[in-house]
């Protein structure tokens, strides 16, 4: 039986080192960089680059299979969905092919991708956006179990993002709220690219200049389409720092510009005994 967790590169890239188990075997483990691959391009150019993923000297034999996928969010940003490429009107998915779409590597070996952009001279301009997915496969050549186990496979996936200039990066504030644990701001793209949206939300009583608490508002990606809308959520501070109250909210949003998108109103924050602990 074999079962998988994708680890997602997609908003913000990292150096990762994956441990994946099986039975009682010891960990396989990978070393990969989840870094968005981010592409400045024209129409009708050809770009190339690589993706890496290395095994740790020592382990297994271990097959993957490489493919282009469009992906999106959901407006909470709480799912990722994945689709067939170029599914997306702003996917770059059928622009980018890869080599080698299967191989298979040993202990302190390293995989590497090919990646071929091919622009058409018709892309408008604005970002485009696709996701590179890197998943173990059972390999063909192990040696078939003499007991029923459970194998975990690896499976991560990194973001694509071509831009062709001119790329507007816009933004709008719909609207902010405050629950019992989260702060949350409602944002709409209004440009032609995809925007990397973070920044914070300040609490002020009445009367005062300086803000009592601070949330910060973790990096997500807001996209264009299929859903050009995102709600982002900062976690509360504790209840004995933000207590129950009436404050004036001042969200502060970054979106890649030399300066913010802010938006402020009053609000009555009502907390539940647990919250923020």
């Amino acid at each position: 039986m074999y079962r998988s967790a994708r680890l997602s590169g997609l908003i913000a890239g990292v150096l990762v080192t994956l441990a994946f188990s099986s039975g009682t075997a010891a960990a396989i483990t990978f070393t990969a960089s989840l870094n968005p691959i981010k592409l400045n391009a024209k129409p009708g150019q050809v770009l190339t680059t690589e993706f890496r993923l290395t095994s740790q000297p020592g382990e297994p034999r271990a097959q993957f299979k490489v493919e282009i996928q469009d992906w999106w969010r959901s407006e909470d940003g709480r799912q990722s969905f994945y689709g067939a490429a170029g599914s997306l009107p702003r996917s770059c998915g059928r622009w980018t092919s890869v080599n080698p779409g299967e191989a298979a590597i040993v202990g302190g070996e390293t995989l590497v991708v090919r990646l071929t952009v091919s622009v058409p001279v018709t892309a408008e301009p604005g970002g485009y956006w696709c996701a590179l997915t890197v998943d173990e496969v059972p390999d063909p050549l192990a040696a078939t179990p003499d007991q029923v186990a459970m194998r975990f496979l690896a499976s991560l996936a990194t973001g694509i993002y071509v831009y062709i200039d001119p790329v507007e990066r816009a933004a709008k504030i719909q609207s902010i709220e405050l629950e019992s644990d989260e702060a949350i701001v409602q944002v709409e793209n209004s440009g032609n690219t995809p925007v990397a949206v973070e920044g914070r939300f300040e609490f002020f009583r009445q009367g005062e200049k300086e803000p009592v608490a601070v949330a910060v508002l973790p990096r997500n990606m807001l996209l264009t389409t299929p859903v050009a809308t995102g709600r982002f959520a900062a976690v509360l501070p504790a209840a004995d720092v933000l207590p129950s109250g009436h404050y004036l909210v001042r969200a502060l949003v970054d979106i890649g510009l030399d300066h913010y998108i802010g938006v402020q109103r009053e609000i009555e924050l009502r907390r539940t005994e647990t919250a923020g602990r």
